[in-house]
C-alpha cells in the first residue's frame, strides 16, 4: 500500500519537467525565429538601400598627342598667268605658238596685219614733216623781222608775232611728233608677244581673225608659268588658327595615283571669308618635271598638331541642358558633380575638350536624366547587388 501511494507524484513530476522541457524548446524556436526574421528584414533593407542608389559607369579623359590628320580639296595655279588681249586694231596675218608650246620673254606669238593703224603712221610723218618745214620758215622769218626791227623798217608790234609765230611751230612740232611715237608705240603692239618665259594654254585667234582692244572679251592667249605652282585651299575656321606659314603637307592629284607631292604654306588671307567661312591658305611647289597642271583639283592632307592641354572624351559623357554643355562627374563622395565644359572640335565618337575639364576626373559615361546634382552613385556594373541579393 505504500508503494501505490508514492507512485503518483513522481509521475507528476516527471510530466512537470516534460512540459518544461517543450516550452523551452518553443521559447528557443520562437527566438530564432524572430531572429532569423529579423537577419532578413536587414538583409532585405539593406539590399533595398543598394538598390536605390544608382551604378554608374565612369571614364577617364585623355590626351591624344598624334596629330590630328587634315584632308581638304585644293586647286593648282600656275606660279603666273597672262591672259594677253590685243592692243590694236586688225586682222591676224600669223601665229607661231600653238598650245603646249614653250615660250622664251619676248617671243613672238602672232603678228596682226593694221592697215587702219598703218594709214594714221603715214598721216602722222607727213604732218611732222609739215610741222618741221614751218618750223624753219617760222625762224627765218622771225630772223628777218628781227633784223628789220634793230633797223627800225618794222614795228616792235610785228617783230614780236613773228616770235610768237616760231614758237606755236615749234610746239606743233613736238605735238606732231608725240603723235607719231604714239603710233609706232601701238604698231608695236602689233606683234603679240609672251610676257615671260612659260607655256602657251591657250589660243583663240587664227589667220583672219579680227582683234580689238578689249580687257573683257576672250584673250588672244594665254601663258603660264609652271616652274611652280601655288595651290589654294578653303581651310574651315575651325583650323585656321593652327595653319602657319612654313607648315610642311603633302598633297595627290587624281592624274597622278599613288604619287604624293610635298608643300609648304606659304601664306594665309588672314581674314574668314564671308560666304565661305573658311580661311584661304597658299602653297608653293616646285614643278620641275611640269607634272603639275594649272587648274588641276588636288586633295591636300595636313597634320595638325594637337593642343596637349586639350582632353579627349566620348560623345556619350555629355549631356545638354538648359544649363548647356556640360559633363556628370564623380567626386571622391561618391557624389555627382556636374562641370560645364568647352568643345574644341568634335570627332563624332569623340570630342576635344578646351576647358572644364581635369585628367584625374572620372566622367559618367552615358549620365542618366535622370541624374541631379549631388546624387550619390557607385561606381561599377548594376548587376552585382542583384547578383547577391539573388544569394
Amino acid at each position: 500500500m505504500v508503494e501505490d501511494t508514492a507512485a503518483p507524484p513522481k509521475r507528476r513530476s516527471r510530466a512537470r519537467w516534460l512540459l518544461l522541457l517543450v516550452v523551452l524548446a518553443l521559447s528557443a524556436y520562437v527566438g530564432l525565429s524572430v531572429l532569423h526574421r529579423r537577419a532578413q528584414q536587414a538583409e532585405l533593407s539593406t539590399w533595398t538601400r543598394a538598390r536605390a542608389v544608382p551604378y554608374v559607369s565612369v571614364i577617364h579623359p585623355h590626351i591624344d598627342l598624334k596629330p590630328q590628320a587634315l584632308s581638304l580639296p585644293g586647286r593648282i595655279a600656275a606660279w603666273y598667268e597672262a591672259s594677253i588681249h590685243a592692243q590694236v586694231s586688225g586682222y591676224v596675218a600669223s601665229w607661231s605658238k600653238d598650245i603646249g608650246a614653250e615660250v622664251k620673254k619676248n617671243d613672238v606669238l602672232a603678228v596682226i596685219d593694221t592697215p587702219e593703224l598703218d594709214e594714221r603712221l603715214s598721216e602722222a610723218r607727213e604732218k611732222l614733216s609739215k610741222a618741221k618745214a614751218a618750223l624753219e620758215l617760222a625762224k627765218v622769218t622771225s630772223q628777218r623781222w628781227s633784223a628789220l626791227r634793230n633797223s627800225s623798217a618794222v614795228s616792235k608790234q610785228s617783230a614780236d608775232e613773228k616770235a610768237s609765230d616760231e614758237q606755236v611751230r615749234q610746239a606743233d612740232l613736238g605735238a606732231a611728233a608725240a603723235n607719231l611715237d604714239r603710233l609706232k608705240a601701238q604698231k608695236a603692239f602689233a606683234k603679240i608677244t609672251a610676257p615671260f618665259e612659260g607655256v602657251v594654254t591657250a589660243r583663240n585667234i587664227d589667220i583672219g581673225s579680227y582683234v580689238a582692244p578689249s580687257q573683257t572679251g576672250e584673250p588672244t592667249f594665254k601663258v603660264a608659268d609652271i616652274h611652280e605652282v601655288r595651290v589654294y585651299v578653303n581651310v574651315p575656321q575651325v583650323y585656321s588658327a593652327q595653319l602657319k606659314p612654313g607648315m610642311n603637307a603633302t598633297f595627290t592629284t587624281p592624274q597622278w595615283p599613288g604619287r604624293t607631292f610635298s608643300t609648304t604654306i606659304a601664306t594665309t588671307s588672314n581674314a574668314i571669308g564671308a560666304l565661305t567661312g573658311s580661311l584661304l591658305v597658299e602653297m608653293d611647289t616646285p614643278n620641275p618635271d611640269s607634272a603639275l597642271l594649272p587648274g588641276s583639283f588636288a586633295t591636300v592632307h595636313f597634320e595638325i598638331p594637337t593642343d596637349p592641354s586639350a582632353l579627349r572624351i566620348v560623345s556619350s559623357a555629355l549631356s545638354f541642358d538648359e544649363h548647356g554643355m556640360r559633363v556628370a562627374t564623380v567626386g571622391p563622395d561618391n557624389r555627382v558633380r556636374f562641370k560645364p565644359v568647352a568643345i574644341a572640335k568634335d570627332f563624332g565618337a569623340e570630342v576635344l575638350v578646351a576647358s572644364g575639364l581635369k585628367l584625374e576626373d572620372q566622367v559618367i559615361n552615358n549620365p542618366p536624366e535622370t541624374l541631379a546634382e549631388g546624387d550619390e552613385v557607385r561606381i561599377g556594373a548594376a548587376a552585382a547587388p542583384a547578383a547577391s541579393a539573388a544569394k
